[in-house]
C-alpha cells in the first residue's frame, strides 16, 4: 500500500509541475502561444553593434536626413560599397529592413567577395526569417583570420532554429569570447544550453548576464530557466518584476513548442503592406558585376516575404 501511495503521489507531482511549468512559461512568453509562433525571437537576442543602436537612437528627422544623404549618394554610385552599407545601416535603424535587403541585394552583386557586406546581408535575411539564405551567407562571412562576434552569433541563432543547439551552442560560445562576455551573447548561450537539457548551466550564464545589465529579455529568461528546474517560487518573484501577473496562463502544450523550435516564415506586418523594393533609390549601374569565383550567390536572398 505504501509504494502504491508513493507511485500515485510520484505521478502527481510530474503533473502539477509539468502544469506549473507550462503556466509559468506562458507567463514568461506574455500568454499562450499560436502555434505559428517563432519562439526563438522571444528567447534570443539580436547581435547589433554599437554603431547601430546609436543610429536608432537618433532623433527620427536627422536620421531621415542622413538616409536621404546616403540614399542620394547610393543611387548615383550603387556599386560603392560605402554607400551600400551606410544607407542600408540607415534604413536599418528606420526600420526599413526590406529596403535595407534591396539594396544589399544589388551591392552584393558587385561586392560579392565582400565578408563585411555578406554579414550584413546575412544577418539581415535572418532577421528577415529567410533562414535558408542566412544560413548559406554566414557562413561565407564567418572569417577565421577576422570572426565578426555578430556574424558568429547569428551562426549560433540559425542552428537553435534549426534544433541543432549543440551546434548553436559551440558558436555562441565562440561569440561569447569574441564579444567579451556581452550580455546579449550570454543570454543566448545561456538558452542553448536550457534546449539542449542543461538548464543548470543556463541558470548559472543568465545570473552573470543579469548581473552585468538590467535586461527585461535576460530576467524573463532567468525566471523560464528557473521554472524549468521546479523553482517555482524565485522564478514569479523574477518573472513579475518584468512582465504583469495577470499575463500568466495554463497553455500546457507552450513548453513543448519551446523546445521544438520550429522555423517559421516571416509574414510581413500588416501596417507595412508596400513593398520595399518600389521605394528603393533608381540605381545607375557604374561597373559590371563581380562574378569571379569564391563568393557567395548575391541572388540567394529576396527582399519579398519568405512563403
Amino acid at each position: 500500500m505504501p509504494q502504491n501511495v508513493t507511485v500515485r503521489s510520484s505521478k502527481s507531482f510530474r503533473r502539477h509541475a509539468a502544469i506549473g511549468t507550462a503556466c509559468l512559461v506562458a507567463l514568461l512568453l506574455g500568454g499562450c502561444a499560436g502555434a505559428n509562433k517563432d519562439l526563438t525571437a522571444e528567447l534570443l537576442s539580436s547581435p547589433e553593434p554599437a554603431a547601430e543602436t546609436d543610429l536608432a537612437a537618433t532623433p527620427q528627422t536627422e536620421l531621415q536626413k542622413a538616409t536621404e544623404y546616403w540614399g542620394k549618394k547610393f543611387s548615383k554610385s550603387p556599386t560603392t560599397l560605402e554607400y551600400a552599407l551606410n544607407y542600408t545601416r540607415n534604413l536599418k535603424a528606420m526600420g526599413r529592413n526590406r529596403q535595407a535587403l534591396a539594396a544589399l541585394q544589388h551591392a552584393s552583386e558587385y561586392h560579392a567577395q565582400n565578408r563585411e557586406l555578406a554579414g550584413e546581408y546575412g544577418r539581415l535575411a535572418l532577421e528577415l526569417g529567410q533562414v535558408e539564405t542566412a544560413k548559406k551567407v554566414l557562413a561565407f562571412a564567418d572569417d577565421p583570420t577576422k570572426p565578426d562576434w555578430r556574424v558568429v552569433s547569428a551562426r549560433g541563432t540559425v542552428f537553435a532554429k534549426e534544433k541543432r543547439y549543440k551546434e548553436a551552442i559551440e558558436m555562441f560560445e565562440r561569440a561569447m569570447a569574441l564579444s567579451n562576455s556581452r550580455p546579449s551573447v550570454m543570454n543566448n548561450l545561456a538558452m542553448a544550453y536550457a534546449l539542449d537539457g542543461r538548464a543548470a548551466d543556463g541558470e548559472r550564464l543568465l545570473r552573470e548576464a543579469a548581473a552585468k545589465e538590467n535586461s527585461p529579455k535576460v530576467q524573463k529568461n532567468l525566471a523560464l530557466v528557473l521554472g524549468l528546474q521546479g523553482k517555482y517560487d524565485e522564478a514569479k518573484a523574477i518573472g513579475n518584476q518584468v512582465l504583469p501577473a495577470s499575463t500568466v496562463a495554463s497553455d500546457t502544450t507552450l513548453v513543448q513548442q519551446m523546445v521544438r523550435l520550429d522555423p517559421k516564415p516571416y509574414h510581413a506586418d500588416s501596417a507595412g503592406g508596400s513593398r520595399a523594393v518600389a521605394s528603393a533609390p533608381a540605381l545607375r549601374q557604374t561597373t559590371t558585376p563581380d562574378t569571379s569565383g569564391g563568393s557567395w550567390d548575391a541572388k540567394v536572398a529576396s527582399a519579398e516575404p519568405a512563403r
